[in-house]
């Protein structure tokens, strides 16, 4: 199936173990950081390779690192290649803050409108249409549930930073338009619940993060960029992930805040938090249920390179 319109795909990845990376990172890190932040699965390839069979209709796809591509991908022209210097301003670099990278998506060259950001642990693992990121109007698919922010660490300071910006663009108000986008048979139903629950507020107390691969389109970045320019500006000079920071779940929130979404099937995407080769098993079972799966770091290093080694068997393309 072709989309409608033409539909871009972005990956960033990191290779943790890169010595001249880490020095550069010294030099600016003040404060201890996760390893598994920039752990590296090995698997990129095998994320192409997911790309080129489940998505043969997308148009471009853009890898995005910090000068760090491999030479398989340098050398396939399905693949571009684009540098932290090649649009993000030269202000805010180096950066190791995966917020600033996905923020200034918008600002690479020959990006088109609509666009589907990807980290490198969201897997594609069956045939996904055009229709499954955006509606035929350009709309992007997300899922709409109504959901409060529990405070318990630095990413829900964040979910909370982007809530405030939220509700001083969109009045909560505008849910009644469009309710069946966000209490819909298409969720599951704690979601449906959890809307249920957070429909008498009357203002936005959040939304429910799924943590699949984002659809995003490029003129409400330019936009946000233009009316709020704070956003990036206050961002761009964290080196490091900050409490304080916006992140792209924004503009997510945003499109659910305006109704600008159309409602995403509860079966299209399963998050795996695999903590040891128990959970491996999770993603073996996950991989024919569903059109994605992320799997989510959470081994620690005594484990790390035995569970990374079934994970790599089970994610294995026998086909291409």
């Amino acid at each position: 199936m072709k989309a409608i319109f033409d539909i871009d795909f972005v990956v960033s990845w990191v290779d943790g173990k890169d010595p001249d990376w880490r020095e550069k990172r010294a030099k600016f890190q003040r404060n201890p950081v996760p390893e598994n932040r920039y752990r590296d699965y090995g698997l990129l390839k095998n994320w192409f390779e997911r790309v080129w069979k489940y998505a043969p209709w997308v148009n471009n796809v853009f890898l995005v690192t910090d000068n760090q591509a491999p030479i398989w991908a340098l050398s396939d022209d399905r693949i571009t290649i684009v540098n932290h210097t090649d649009f993000i301003p030269d202000d805010y670099l180096p950066t190791f803050n995966s917020s600033v990278i996905e923020m200034f998506l918008w600002n690479i060259k020959g990006l088109v409108e609509h666009f589907v950001y990807f980290n490198d642990d969201m897997f594609l693992t069956n045939q996904v249409l055009p229709t499954d990121f955006f509606d035929k109007k350009g709309c992007p698919v997300l899922t709409g549930s109504l959901n409060s922010i529990s405070p318990t660490d630095d990413v829900s300071k964040n979910m909370f930073q982007n809530m405030i910006l939220v509700n001083r663009l969109f009045d909560k108000k505008s849910l009644l338009n469009n309710p069946v986008k966000y209490l819909n048979v298409r969720y599951s139903f704690s979601n449906n619940v959890r809307t249920i629950l957070n429909l008498p507020y009357t203002k936005w107390m959040g939304f429910y993060e799924d943590h699949l691969a984002y659809p995003n389109l490029k003129s409400w970045f330019i936009k946000l960029n233009e009316t709020n320019p704070n956003v990036f500006n206050q961002m761009g000079k964290h080196k490091f992930r900050h409490p304080e920071d916006y992140t792209i779940w924004l503009l997510k929130n945003m499109y659910l805040a305006s109704g600008k979404f159309a409602p995403r099937h509860r079966g299209f995407g399963k998050v795996i938090n695999v903590k040891s080769i128990e959970d491996i098993l999770i993603v073996k079972k996950s991989i024919a249920n569903h059109k994605m799966i992320v799997v989510n770091d959470d081994i620690s290093d005594d484990e790390f390179e035995e569970c990374i080694k079934y994970l790599r068997n089970a994610l294995a393309l026998t086909e291409l």
